[in-house]
């Protein structure tokens, strides 16, 4: 049964003077709207605070279960109560249902972030929450949460399952070569990955009963690089039961894990197809000037690995984005995946591109007082999309890299150092894939050269500034003319 709680102005500030302030000062501001509820979210209980008509428009709190029936109630006891907007806390996964049914009941719901709204308020009990919840929301003052539509929800959904059974297929491999090392059956030393076909292939013949080094070396495959000989030596070991065991337990796992790979891809491809064509793809194949590298990807020269999509990866997200996100420097299909999965693919949800910045994390925050910046550290944020921006960049520090991101995030890493340089540089990605997704326009890369003449064209201004200030002028020098 739900508990009910009548609550009245009051009662906010009874025992509290500072509360009381805060309560007068919110009487001289108008209120957005009055059909508004606050829930305070939790795994056995949630608390909905509302203004109830029974009451005389008194703020009632009500505690109903977590189970369905116990939603079902709620949702109607705000129907009565005539709620047009919610403001939910955002606790774990504890929301996601309730979220949904308030949905499917036509119910406006925003949810806020309990980091945020911790700072706001003072006493912390689940009736105060949801009190407060209500009413901060029934003067506007709360931000709600960015949730994408369902597709996008489920498309996110099959990917961090995909990329969970990766990593949990690496850590197969490591078990398999820590069985092997423990054997002294050193195929590490002349295998790159123990993965492979060769790999695969001598590991299943240990587990049969092979025991020959010459035998298991024979299993080689031709494109291997060490020979039959060098393989066989690393092939001379001591075996004892347990660790074959282990070996075999660890080659199910990852076994396992590569068919629940090849699950999640048949879900996610099936998930693409449910989105419409991009109105640009559709127009660039109308004119019949489709991307070569869409249509026809490079073949590679080795094998496809376990890990890679089943399917042409590339040519659905051009499909539904109507532009080929690869031609971003750093962003490979499995990162584009992730992307899309975890912004969706409506730009306009965020104001401008300083905006999606911040949403991620990887903008500086900064706490200005008195014309100072007295700290610009990065919000405390662990969304997946910032994540990947942060792998996709780190690897632009070596030389051979020719883009302008990477002259870039070389130029920062000295001057700020590694970790502080992968955020400005995933900052920079980050805002080149928000025009990108809101534009439709291919993505154009200036190169290092153009980035470092940049570069150089502004310092040179600088200084030039400061020299004329001081009464000099800069003049450049011409080369000598060679006779």
């Amino acid at each position: 049964m739900a508990k009910i709680i009548k609550r009245s102005k009051e009662d906010y500030t009874a025992k509290n003077k500072k509360k009381q302030i805060k309560i007068n000062d919110l009487k001289t501001i108008k209120k957005v709207c009055e059909n508004v509820a606050g829930i305070d979210v939790g795994g056995e209980y949630h608390y909905v605070a509302a203004p109830d008509p029974k009451y005389d428009g008194k703020i009632v709190v009500n505690r109903f279960g977590s189970f369905t029936t116990n939603l079902k109630e709620c949702v109607d006891w705000l129907k009565q109560c005539n709620i047009v907007s919610i403001a939910m806390e955002a606790t774990g996964v504890y929301w996601t249902i309730l979220y949904a049914m308030l949905k499917a009941a036509k119910i406006q719901v925003i949810l806020v972030n309990p980091r945020d709204f911790k700072k706001i308020k003072d006493k912390k009990t689940d009736v105060c929450d949801a009190e407060y919840l209500q009413l901060y929301h029934s003067y506007g003052l709360l931000e709600g949460a960015v949730i994408p539509e369902k597709r996008i929800s489920e498309l996110r959904t099959f990917t961090r399952l995909r990329e969970q059974s990766v990593e949990d297929s690496a850590t197969s491999i490591q078990r398999m070569q820590k069985a092997l090392i423990n054997m002294n059956l050193r195929l590490d030393n002349v295998l790159s990955d123990i993965s492979g076909l060769t790999g695969i292939t001598i590991i299943r013949a240990i587990l049969n009963g092979e025991r020959d080094p010459k035998k298991l070396a024979a299993y080689r495959d031709k494109r291997c690089k060490k020979s039959e000989e060098e393989i066989e030596d690393s092939l001379n070991g001591f075996y004892q039961e347990d660790q074959l065991f282990a070996l075999d337990r660890a080659l199910r796992q990852y076994e396992f894990h590569l068919q629940e790979i090849q699950k999640c891809d048949v879900m996610i491809q099936a998930k693409l197809r449910e989105f419409d064509t991009h109105f640009n793809y559709r127009k660039t194949v109308e004119n019949n000037n489709l991307d070569d590298r869409l249509e026809k990807p490079k073949r590679r020269k080795s094998a496809r690995k376990p890990h890679e999509f089943s399917f042409n990866l590339k040519n659905e997200i051009a499909r539904i984005t109507g532009v080929d996100l690869t031609l971003l420097p750093a962003i490979g299909v499995s990162t584009a995946l992730t992307l899309v999965s975890e912004t969706g693919l409506d730009m306009t949800v965020w104001k401008s591109e300083k905006h999606f910045t911040s949403w991620l994390g990887i903008s500086a925050n900064n706490k200005v007082s008195g014309g100072r910046i007295l700290q610009n550290r990065t919000k405390r944020k662990k969304k997946k999309a910032a994540i990947t921006l942060r792998m996709a960049v780190s690897g632009l520090y070596r030389e051979a890299n020719d883009t302008a991101i990477g002259a870039f995030f070389r130029r920062k890493r000295a001057q700020i150092g590694a970790a502080k340089a992968i955020t400005a540089a995933a900052s920079k990605l980050a805002r080149m894939y928000y025009k990108t997704m809101l534009t439709g326009k291919p993505f154009e890369e200036p190169g290092a050269v153009a980035y470092q003449q940049l570069q150089k064209e502004k310092y040179l201004r600088n200084v030039r500034r400061q020299v004329e200030q001081w009464g000099y002028k800069l003049t450049r020098i011409e080369p000598p003319i060679e006779v």
